[in-house]
């Protein structure tokens, strides 16, 4: 299942009623749409980055985290060589049972990788059960989450649909709950909404330690509700053109951290962040091209507060905002050409204990060609050329600026229908350095059934 339950499925129509044929008729409009981008995965992974806190490198730390870790000067680019392509994203998005992953050498010992997982269950009439596995690890995250969704679709024949999500974890008080609810309409599109309880627990479990009468060294309470929502609208489409809007706001946060032997440490905790996305993209006529620009924004603040010695006092402020243009072009049956070019600042402004402060600017560029070439069945070509520029002034201290380049061979290989791989070498092509720049592996499953008209990616 998706982050947003609407996005399960492709835009209907401008304002219309509801049938019991809409949710076959959105899988044939996104069958038919299935050399497309879209943004739901891009801020599905924000949205689970400042929710799932322990699979930061400190998860009592900022919300984001983006320069803890091991970085180096190419790690962004190892990062972007093995992704998913942009055509296939749409496919993806309204898939409810299907695999896809990524693997990539960093460097003589370590790999970074991310999985995705789905599978949904028919229960009862019009209802569900669906299970989602996430994991990325690489030098700045290491996820492992689970999701489980009991939904109804077409909910006492209203044409909304309807779930609810929980995160399963190990540790109580990081246990998330989630309601997800959408509705399709015929001439406009789908409309959804998502509610969030974050670390619903956390209160539960430290007050059944107190009525136990057991004594622990820290005590956590939440002193309001954690709440966070999620909407999100994916338009029909008008002329050619289509758009994608998300948003979400994690509303303030407080909670108290109680020390029981070092009372000097107690201190509150606020958090808040907003996020945004938003796509715009042109199916041209007569050409088999799509033009489109996207635009992700995420703003995350957190403060820790010493009521009995404000020196102590320190917050953080984080902010990713990037922009993207592209082109998605399939001019022959065998081949299909991605073009993006992205540019991203991650400034960061931090306030430690003293009032002293620090600012980041960082800065990034990256440029892609990528060309995917089926010239038989079964045996093709994956071909990259990316070029990364980045360009940072403050703390931390990291070795990442300069412009990077390079070149990616590898071998594609449609082993059914439904599945393809590809999997090869990069090799840099900046003077002064090793030419072999590390392998990797790119893998999705997606069984839509046989379709001989198509072809994977």
């Amino acid at each position: 299942m998706d982050i947003l339950l609407p996005i399960l499925l492709s835009s209907t129509f401008l304002f219309g009623d509801y049938d019991e044929d809409v949710h076959e008729q959105l899988a044939e409009q996104l069958a038919e749409q299935e050399v497309a981008f879209t943004l739901q995965d891009s801020f599905e992974e924000s949205w689970l980055r400042i929710l799932d806190r322990t699979s930061l490198p400190d998860p009592d730390g900022p919300m984001l985290q983006r320069f803890d870790g091991a970085l180096y000067r190419r790690y962004h680019l190892d990062i972007n060589v093995p992704d998913f392509p942009m055509s296939t994203e749409t496919v993806w998005a309204g898939q409810r049972t299907g695999v896809r992953f990524w693997v990539q050498s960093l460097s003589e010992f370590d790999l970074a990788n991310r999985w995705q997982l789905r599978t949904e269950i028919p229960t009862w009439d019009d209802g569900y059960l669906a299970v989602r596995y996430d994991r990325r690890q690489d030098r700045i995250t290491d996820q492992h989450l689970l999701r489980f969704d009991v939904g109804h679709r077409d909910i006492g024949g209203s044409g909304f649909d309807g779930a609810i999500r929980f995160h399963p974890k190990a540790e109580k008080n990081d246990i998330d709950v989630e309601l997800l609810v959408s509705r399709h309409f015929r001439h406009f599109g789908t409309v959804g909404l998502q509610f969030a309880a974050v670390d619903a627990f956390t209160n539960a479990s430290f007050g059944l330690v107190e009525a136990r009468g057991r004594q622990l060294e820290e005590h956590i309470r939440q002193t309001n509700l954690p709440l966070a929502v999620a909407g999100s609208f994916q338009s029909a489409t008008v002329l050619g053109f289509r758009g994608e809007l998300y948003g979400g706001v994690i509303f303030p946060q407080t909670r108290e951290h109680d020390f029981r032997d070092e009372p000097q440490l107690d201190h509150l905790r606020h958090r808040h962040a907003l996020l945004g996305t938003a796509l715009i993209e042109w199916d041209v006529p007569v050409l088999t091209l799509r033009a489109g620009f996207a635009m992700e924004a995420v703003h995350a603040r957190m403060e820790w507060e010493y009521p009995d010695d404000a020196t102590l006092n320190r917050s953080v402020e984080e902010t990713t905002l990037a922009r993207r243009i592209y082109l998605i072009s399939q001019p022959l049956e065998t081949l299909r050409f991605e073009t993006s070019a992205t540019q991203t600042g991650r400034p960061q402004t931090e306030r430690g204990p003293g009032g002293d402060e620090t600012t980041r600017a960082d800065g990034e560029w990256l440029a892609s060609f990528r060309a995917l070439w089926m010239p038989t069945e079964v045996v093709g070509g994956d071909f990259q050329l990316l070029r990364i520029t980045r360009s940072t002034t403050g703390p931390p201290d990291l070795d990442i600026d300069g412009q990077f380049n390079r070149l990616v061979t590898r071998l594609m290989l449609r082993i059914t229908d439904d599945l393809w791989t590809s999997f090869g070498v990069g090799w840099t092509l900046d003077e002064g350095t090793s030419i072999y720049d590390g392998g990797g592996m790119t893998l999705m499953w997606v069984p839509r059934g046989h379709n001989p008209e198509r072809w994977v990616p």
